[in-house]
């Protein structure tokens, strides 16, 4: 409601009044009614024009009128400091937004506002809508060299030995041994299978052949074995590949010589401490040595790449889902988490109450900043935006209280001063 205008109309009808009390006053002079009704229209009057100048020249000059008036274009620098005061030292101060900090339940509402104010979905939509563009913006290389440290680093502080044998004796204590043997068959046999496996096995061969025929005797016997097909490097190459695959195989069987051979060998390692450890530097040396490869750097490569590759074509499915399983899991564990909700809850308000007390002079400085930017025109509306309606009514209790007190005044001088109190006062003057 646009108190102001009501305002306008209540002063406006005053003035009407006004002008019919003179008209009554001329035709009826005479009656009492009449002179009540003059005397409280008068009283109302006064009071509403009073209460009009005294509002309007807090803002402007009414009807023209420079004295005191104006006051708040006047002395603005003032009324902006003032505002600032009691918004920042009053309204807005540190205490009482501590005060209400520690009576705010942070936890509780973030809870409530996850599961039951859709939080969990504009974190989602937020979380899928920046995705994307940060896998397509992410630079591979860089990532792929901060990895590679990364792994390099840690594997540098594992000791290698410590690690197996930990490894080994879970392996031993829960009958792990026999897939742990079978692991490594297998590994000597895929690397066996390798073309170049092959060509070793001739060189060897091939090697020892030349060895052994130093002599003109020897190299003509070696000669004769070849033309004859008796030594025939090619065929005992393909006769000991095939014989060492045969004896991996059958290494297989818990009952193989071998096969108990490594068993005792890998409990032996078990049990042996590590600075007895025969090939404990070659070891270390193997791990640096694959850490610092080519291959190693090229496979960290090629994983960063494959996955930001899937990761941006699989953005909003495969990725996302995945996160936010992990999400849901450890969110639910955390609403059943007593302990971790009241670290989080102290963490918070420690948070918010070091914010405030660093931060808290910002209050006054903005406001003095936004202020100082106002027109003369801009820093009245602000006011009476905020403050017009209370004093609007102002105007409009002047000429209320205006009217009552000229009605009491009235009453007063019509049935006690006039009928009572004047002839006293004339019979006391006659006297004298």
């Amino acid at each position: 409601m646009n108190y102001r205008n009501m305002a306008n109309k209540i002063l406006a009808f005053v003035f009407m009044l006004f002008f019919l009390s003179i008209y009554l006053r001329y035709i009826y002079k005479e009656l009492l009614i009449v002179k009540i009704f003059c005397d409280v229209v008068e009283a109302a009057l006064v009071g509403g024009i009073a209460d009009w100048f005294a509002i309007t020249a807090i803002f402007r000059k009414p009807l023209g009128f420079p004295w005191h008036t104006a006051l708040i274009p006047r002395h603005r620098e003032r009324v902006i400091l003032a505002i600032r005061d009691m918004i920042a030292n009053d309204l807005l101060s540190a205490q009482s937004i501590k005060k209400r900090v520690n009576e705010i339940h942070f936890v509780t509402l973030l809870i409530r506002w996850v599961d039951k104010e859709n939080g969990k979905k504009i974190l989602q939509t937020v979380v899928e809508k920046h995705s994307r563009d940060m896998i397509m913006n992410i630079d591979a290389p860089a990532l792929a060299e901060s990895i590679s440290n990364f792994i390099k680093n840690k594997v540098r502080q594992i000791k290698t030995i410590s690690q197996m044998k930990i490894l080994i004796k879970w392996g031993l204590q829960h009958g792990k041994e026999q897939y742990v043997i079978i692991l490594l068959i297998d590994a000597l046999m895929d690397r066996i299978q390798k073309p170049d496996t092959k060509q070793v096995i001739y060189q060897y061969i091939d090697n020892i052949k030349q060895e052994k025929g130093k002599s003109l005797l020897e190299k003509v016997v070696i000669w004769i074995g070849e033309q004859t097909n008796s030594l025939n490097v090619a065929d005992a190459t393909e006769t000991v590949y095939n014989e060492l695959l045969t004896l991996l195989q059958d290494m297989k069987n818990p009952e193989h010589i071998l096969y108990q051979w490594i068993q005792k060998k890998i409990i032996k390692v078990a049990n042996q401490p590590e600075q007895n450890f025969p090939s404990l530097n070659r070891i270390e040396r193997w791990k640096m040595a694959i850490l610092e490869s080519r291959e190693f750097t090229e496979i960290i490569k090629n994983c960063t790449e494959s996955f930001i590759e899937k990761a941006s074509i699989s953005a909003h499915n495969d990725l996302l889902d995945w996160i936010y399983s992990q999400a849901d899991q450890h969110w639910e564990r955390f609403k059943s988490d007593d302990e971790m909700q009241q670290w989080l809850e102290v963490r918070i308000k420690q948070a918010m109450l070091q914010l405030i007390d660093g931060e808290h002079y910002l209050i006054g400085k903005v406001i003095e900043e936004v202020l100082g930017k106002f027109t003369d025109e801009d820093l009245n509306t602000f006011i009476e935006e905020k403050a017009g309606d209370d004093l609007q009514w102002i105007r409009i209790n002047g000429c209320i209280v205006g009217a009552m007190v000229g009605l009491i005044i009235s009453l007063f001088l019509h049935y006690f001063y006039e009928p009572s109190i004047v002839p006293i006062m004339q019979e006391w003057l006659y006297r004298r």
